[in-house]
């Protein structure tokens, strides 16, 4: 049988060999054949072999980057599959960590693991996926909370989130309905600023998902995507410079920096901008203000309605 699905699983179908047994009998039909007891413990012990292996290659780093590019997907699929071997497979994805994302800024600082999942089969992964019989938690979605926090800590958070208040105001009402609400963030440590999804809806790689359907269901997209939250972080210079200010809304410049911080906040978050040439313009406008260049282009002046911007 040169392509048996009885023998390997498909998650494990970049595995190649050749399986020798002496305790099937001979002359027998595939049907027959698929019905075998004995073909149950040799596809069990085969995938145990695998990972085994999987393991053995994960000692070595340069090795396992290697495995890991060309076959990760597979690994993730299995997880999703395989709900007798999910565990030991979820070790082999813990190699990968997220570096640079604004939204892990306060978990590497409090050095929490976080497990890397930007691929489409992530999302179905994770859903399976269970760690010491908890759930895995999303750092994109608002709620994220850290439980090791003084009370004095939390105090001292609570009043530097009242003294923003005034400057999540004034940013919601010049963002207007790209945002359901513009808040003081927990997650971010040097980043101005995120956008993080509700904790009920999609995640950000989801809606990906969703809205590459080519026969996808509207109605339930429009139901389950989730608004964006857009978080400050009330450490940072900008924001700091910002409430510093008196931030007055009908100020062009101010109207210019908010929705500049939140077009970054888009690419940094995971969406995309569904106009990059009006978030060009932006930034040539910015810089003509930083070297006090007058500026002459009437298509982003204050009555200009910028159009709202979207994931892919």
């Amino acid at each position: 049988m040169d392509n048996c699905e009885e023998l390997m699983p498909k998650y494990l179908v970049f595995v190649k060999g050749v399986v020798d047994s002496d305790d099937l009998p001979l002359n027998i039909s595939r049907e027959m054949l698929q019905q075998n007891k004995i073909l149950k413990v040799i596809r069990k012990n085969l995938v145990k072999k695998c990972i085994e292996l999987f393991n053995e290659i994960a000692e070595n780093k340069e090795d396992y980057l290697k495995f890991y590019e060309a076959f990760s997907k597979n690994l993730k699929l299995g997880i999703h599959e395989d709900s007798q071997n999910r565990g030991k497979l979820a070790y082999l994805l813990s190699k990968k960590a997220v570096e640079n994302s604004p939204f892990l800024e306060r978990l590497k600082k409090k050095r929490y693991e976080v497990i890397f999942m930007v691929n489409a089969i992530d999302e179905y992964v994770v859903g399976q996926l269970e760690y010491d019989g908890k759930k895995l938690v999303s750092a994109t979605k608002e709620g994220l909370k850290l439980e090791d926090e003084s009370e004095e800590e939390k105090r001292k958070k609570e009043e530097k989130k009242q003294s923003f208040e005034n400057l999540c105001k004034t940013m919601k009402d010049i963002l207007g309905d790209r945002v359901e609400k513009v808040v003081a963030s927990d997650r971010i440590v040097d980043s101005p600023c995120c956008l993080v999804t509700g904790e009920y809806g999609w995640t950000t790689n989801m809606e990906r998902i969703m809205k590459a359907q080519a026969l996808r269901d509207n109605s339930m997209s429009s139901y389950m995507a989730s608004k964006k939250i857009m978080e400050i972080n009330t450490d940072n210079g900008i924001v700091k410079e910002l409430r510093k200010r008196d931030v007055n809304k009908n100020d062009k410049s101010v109207k210019d920096l908010v929705l500049l911080l939140y077009e970054t906040a888009l690419l940094t978050s995971g969406f995309s901008l569904d106009d990059p040439n009006t978030f060009a313009r932006r930034i040539h406008r910015m810089l003509k203000l930083g070297l006090r260049i007058d500026d002459d282009d009437p298509r982003l002046d204050d009555d200009v309605d910028v159009p709202p911007l979207e994931e892919n």
